[in-house]
Order: C-alpha cells, then sequence, then structure tokens
C-alpha cells in the first residue's frame, strides 16, 4: 500500500464534461506528482471541506488497486492544537 501526503491541491470543475476535478499534488522520492481524480458531483462539497479543514489528508493507494483520500486520528473537539 502506497500513503502520500496531499500537499496542496487544486479544485476545477469542467464546463464542457460537467464534472468536477481535483489535482492533488504529492511528492514521491523528492519528485512532484499530480493525481487527477474526478467525484461525483455530490461529493465535492463534502470532500472539498475535508482538504480545505483537515490536515494532514492523504491519499492511498492499494496493492488491490483501491484508492482513497483520508485523515489521520485526531482528537474531538474544535480547533485543536
Amino acid at each position: 500500500m502506497a500513503v502520500h501526503m496531499i500537499k496542496n491541491y487544486v479544485l476545477r470543475y469542467d464546463l464542457d464534461e460537467e464534472r468536477p476535478w481535483f489535482i492533488f499534488h504529492d511528492q514521491v522520492d523528492g519528485a512532484w506528482r499530480n493525481v487527477n481524480w474526478f467525484p461525483p458531483k455530490e461529493n465535492v462539497v463534502y470532500l472539498s471541506d475535508m482538504l480545505r479543514n483537515e490536515k494532514p489528508v492523504y491519499y492511498v493507494e492499494s496493492t488491490s488497486g483501491r484508492k482513497w483520500i483520508t485523515t489521520s486520528a485526531e482528537q474531538i473537539g474544535e480547533e485543536e492544537t
């Protein structure tokens, strides 16, 4: 399983295809890499909120081919230190 910390991202909306488009930027062995993802429209609000407000966020690629984004464990509560 490969786990990559998302360093930054771009959220676009493809007007021709009428779909959201995330581009994640991470580093592999010091080289920058882009990962393109086209999630369902109905999930973009939740995903953009997660990327904007949770840190760190990771992009995970399993050996079985599944992919996901996740946060790390954190304590419950507002304005964590």
